[in-house]
């Protein structure tokens, strides 16, 4: 005994409670943005979500937040500012991950070959700083959640400063 007007909307409005449903769990737009960011969030988020549906409709798997993870990954992989600095997706890995911890680099035997403990500090080499005798400050530091494990000083605050700079020179 429901009325004419509600099962009208139950029948013609399913698919935007849906699209309602999908943006709102991402936590994207908050009560301090402005009202011109909020649009322009819902607008990406709407597009995020039709790109989402018809990947889904080609036969993929991946749940909505994994898919807006990734291709904003993508998207910040091909900024101009962070090809220069690093290669490829370091850059978005170093800042998104919450499990860099900073272990030693161990010795690698490769068959007779031996090779060093030591790396080249990432971020000491981009800002240019050197030894007393002008060689490259080398550490026995290294991220190995990073792609490319680099080596990072622990005492200089170069690990802090990788993971938490955007631009860290």
């Amino acid at each position: 005994m429901k009325p004419t007007c509600v099962l009208d909307y139950n029948k013609s409005m399913g698919v935007v409670d849906l699209v309602h449903q999908h943006v709102n769990v991402t936590l994207v737009i908050r009560k301090s943005y402005k009202w011109s960011k909020i649009v322009i969030f819902r607008v990406l988020l709407h597009c995020m979500l039709s790109a989402h549906k018809s990947m889904q409709l080609r036969g993929g798997k991946q749940d909505f937040l994994k898919f807006v993870h990734d291709s904003v990954t993508q998207l910040l992989s091909f900024a101009p500012r962070l090809n220069a600095s690093t290669k490829g997706l370091d850059s978005v890995a170093r800042l998104t991950g919450r499990n860099h911890f900073p272990p030693k680099r161990s010795y690698q035997r490769t068959g007779t070959e031996r090779t060093s403990k030591s790396k080249k500090c990432r971020v000491c080499s981009t800002r240019g700083r050197r030894t007393q005798k002008g060689a490259a400050i080398e550490t026995t530091w290294v991220c190995e959640t990073c792609p490319s494990v680099p080596g990072l000083c622990v005492e200089a605050r170069c690990f802090r400063d990788y993971h938490t700079k955007f631009d860290y020179s």
